[in-house]
């Protein structure tokens, strides 16, 4: 079963003055809540959130693989 969840942040990972591994997307961690407030935060690519339009205060589904999609 599929949860709609609200995404309440998003904040890019800090790499401090460590740069990223070669060919490793830039990750954010992503805060959702659930209908019944209950929080959890995942780590997810910043271009794939770009691709998908998902910001702070979208909806989304988590799908059984991990992904993400805008409600």
């Amino acid at each position: 079963m599929e949860t709609t969840y609200r995404v309440l942040r998003i904040e890019e990972q800090m790499y401090g003055c460590e740069e990223l591994p070669a060919g490793q997307p830039v990750l954010c961690d992503v805060t959702l809540a659930d209908p019944a407030g209950e929080r959890r935060t995942l780590p997810y690519p910043d271009k794939e959130l770009t691709r998908l339009g998902i910001d702070e205060g979208s909806m989304v589904v988590l799908t059984a693989d991990g992904t993400l999609k805008k409600a």
